[in-house]
């Protein structure tokens, strides 16, 4: 197991369930985190304040103060010590309307339990690494910074959707997730978000040829988060209002 991209990440784990946090805990030891538990929100909360941490993982369901709350606290606390820190939600049964709302709140992403090895890594190294974006090749396509901006917020909104949409999409659909990722490595070749772009170009031929594509799947779900708060970090200029947009030409790079 290649850990290069997670060893040494701060990671908080608040879980009150005894099973999940020992998986959880193990497995991303076995990934060189160093992890902080916490069973109750309350004593999470307080962890947070005092340290700085690489990466939270929230459980929705903690007792004295759920993951919803207690992300809302410590963002609202600008001299916490992780105020800004990444934050992954964690829930069984987690829906698509639930999964939309949680990145409204300000989660990264949101994944559902019992939640897979493969999946896991993914979120971690694509979270560890930021997505980082090409600035040359974005203003080389679109021409200028402002335009740039503008279409990386289209692409930011784009991406929250999809995220939230990707397992049910995966389970029931995989015609239309061909679709949307033909689309999104388009939308991302424009935006120069070339981890994203590649990641899709696997996964959509993948499906296309039938083919099993476990890490291809969890790699595309990763980055969806991690490009997101990538552009948000960049300055993409998200629309006020829900915006519908047209496919346009492939980029270069769109194959």
């Amino acid at each position: 197991m290649n850990t290069a991209l997670t060893r040494h990440l701060q990671i908080l784990l608040a879980e009150d369930d005894a099973v999940s946090a020992l998986y959880l805990a193990d497995a991303l030891r076995a990934l060189g985190c160093v992890v902080h538990h916490r069973a109750d929100g309350a004593d999470a909360l307080q962890a947070a304040r005092s340290m700085r941490f690489d990466l939270l993982l929230l459980d929705l369901h903690l007792p004295r103060c759920n993951g919803s709350e207690l992300l809302a606290r410590l963002r609202a606390d600008v001299s916490s010590a992780s105020h800004d820190a990444i934050a992954i939600a964690t829930c069984a049964g987690l829906e698509t309307a639930q999964h939309a709302h949680l990145l409204a709140q300000g989660f990264s992403d949101a994944l559902p339990k019992p939640l897979s090895l493969t999946l896991l890594t993914s979120t971690l190294n694509a979270h560890a690494t930021g997505a980082p974006l090409d600035e040359a090749r974005g203003q080389s396509v679109t021409g200028n910074a402002a335009t740039l901006a503008a279409l990386r917020g289209l692409l930011a909104q784009e991406l929250a959707q999809f995220s939230a949409q990707f397992d049910a999409l995966l389970a029931r659909d995989p015609a239309q997730l061909c679709e949307r990722l033909h689309q999104l490595r388009a939308s991302c070749g424009f935006c120069g978000a070339p981890q994203l772009q590649d990641a899709a170009t696997t996964l959509h031929d993948a499906l296309l040829q039938g083919r099993a594509c476990e890490a291809a799947q969890a790699r595309v779900r990763a980055l969806l988060g991690a490009t997101r708060l990538s552009l948000l970090r960049a300055g993409a200029l998200v629309p006020a209002r829900p915006t519908t947009t047209r496919p346009g030409p492939d980029p270069p790079g769109a194959r």
